[in-house]
């Protein structure tokens, strides 16, 4: 199955490079096209972990009445995302599908065996440094040594894994946007998480020292591939957070839905709605001060 995949992505990229004719910015694109493909799932998770969180008070009452027969909660909880339609795997698909991809691409880009059967990949950089090569380094590279910009890490930080272990400044950039991105989405994530399952600890947040570390491990493509996939995540997040806010405003009334108008439709009139409201309740009337002039 592995092998699929990363014939997939071999293919995908080839497809890219005719146009593009830059490895890095192929990888991009593919980043691109996993997100679109993933997108209807993340928005699907999106709107689960909002009825998560909408049937809370629900589920709670259902813990404290039955805290002594776990077998009827479990009876009741599915019960209870049966009658909301909730699905709790929702929230797994867009992780689960998004590894495969992620271990495909790792092995591309560590495998020569796999890489050279893009012509010139051996050769492509982002920054300076090749897609193949990590930020940190068991020894420089000798056309990066001849570069400034190589410290020894151990000096930086003296842990015994450093030892013998270089750092190319030039990736300083990726790993800071890399970091950032990561730290940015997974508190996105963990409100999300949190709020739909009652302050439980999000599984995506724990992780997230982890991957910060790896970052020093993983080639300056899979940096590439990591920061706008976050990126995308990000954007996403909050344009799927908009569209289930504006559902609620239509489904609570703050405009009324008419018979045989589309959902993009009423959500157009409550932007209209929306910028009327932002405007001078008086204008066009005269003010009370200038009637009693007139008078």
């Amino acid at each position: 199955m592995m092998d699929g995949i990363i014939n997939v992505l071999i293919w995908v990229m080839s497809m890219t490079h005719h146009v593009t004719n830059t490895w890095a910015l192929d990888i991009i694109l593919l980043t691109i096209l996993v997100r679109v493909v993933l997108f209807p799932l993340n928005r699907k998770m999106s709107k689960s972990m909002k009825l998560m969180q909408k049937v809370q008070p629900e589920m709670k009452a259902l813990q404290e009445k039955y805290k002594e027969k776990p077998d009827q909660l479990q009876k009741e909880t599915m019960e209870l995302y049966r009658k909301y339609k909730i699905n709790p795997l929702d929230s797994c698909w867009p992780m689960a599908l998004q590894m495969p991809v992620f271990f495909a691409l790792f092995r591309i880009l560590r495998d020569p065996l796999i890489y050279l059967r893009l012509p010139g990949f051996e050769n492509a950089t982002l920054l300076g440094l090749s897609l193949t090569i990590p930020p940190q380094m068991s020894h420089p590279y000798p056309e990066i040594a001849l570069k400034a910009g190589v410290y020894d890490l151990y000096s930086l930080i003296p842990i015994q894994f450093f030892a013998d272990r270089f750092l190319y400044t030039h990736s300083l950039i990726l790993l800071l946007v890399y970091i950032a991105t990561t730290i940015i989405q997974s508190k996105q994530m963990q409100a999300q998480s949190q709020a739909a399952t009652s302050g439980q600890p999000n599984t995506m947040a724990l992780m997230m020292p982890m991957f910060i570390f790896f970052g020093l491990l993983f080639p300056t493509g899979l940096l590439a591939y990591f920061i706008t996939s976050n990126v995308l995540q990000m954007t996403q997040y909050w344009g799927i957070q908009r569209e289930i806010a504006l559902e609620e405003s239509l489904e609570e009334g703050a405009i009324p839905k008419e018979p045989g108008t589309s959902w993009l439709s009423n959500k157009m009139a409550l932007f209209s709605q929306k910028g009327e409201d932002t405007q001078t309740p008086n204008k066009g009337k005269p003010s009370e001060g200038r009637k009693k002039k007139k008078k």
